[in-house]
């Protein structure tokens, strides 16, 4: 009888498009493509991240169908409040993610962009602690950023 449960929740699950978390299934005509552009740490990142969702990153752009493009990648720290000692209190730190993607076979181009934004305490009594989490917060921007992108990736195939 357990068997029979088991099986039918399976069936359920696998039958209703459920994935493990972070797993997004690309579509046929993306799954081998070619990084070029931005910073090594956001690159390879993102290589990183596609190649977990099933994707092949070809060594060259002659190899592969499709060129995704990363035009700008940034971080931006802002001031968000300070305490009654004129000291800051909050930073906001913005980050952006502009790529395009190229497909060889028509030469069609669409570019777009993705945006993530965290607050940031300032604890001016644990400066260490503090630049610690910033590093922590950069780090899940980022993170944020390529599931967003990987995302639009999804959603490109979907709209044709």
């Amino acid at each position: 009888m357990r068997l029979i449960a088991w099986t039918l929740t399976l069936s359920l699950l696998v039958g209703c498009g459920w994935h493990l978390r972070g797993v997004t299934p690309l579509p046929d005509g993306y799954r081998v493509l070619y990084i070029q552009g931005g910073g090594n740490d956001i690159r390879q990142a993102l290589r990183q991240q596609l190649e977990f969702n099933g994707a092949i990153i070809t060594a060259s752009a002659a190899d592969a169908p499709v060129q995704l493009i990363i035009e700008e990648y940034d971080v931006e720290k802002r001031t968000l409040s300070v305490n009654t000692s004129g000291q800051v209190a909050e930073y906001e730190l913005n980050a952006l993610l502009s790529a395009s993607v190229v497909r060889q076979l028509d030469d069609e181009k669409q570019s777009f962009e993705v945006n993530a934004r965290r607050t940031l305490s300032n604890d001016v009594n644990n400066v260490v602690a503090t630049q610690q989490e910033e590093t922590q917060t950069r780090e899940d921007l980022k993170t944020d950023l390529i599931t967003r992108l990987i995302r639009r990736l999804q959603s490109l195939e979907q709209a044709k």
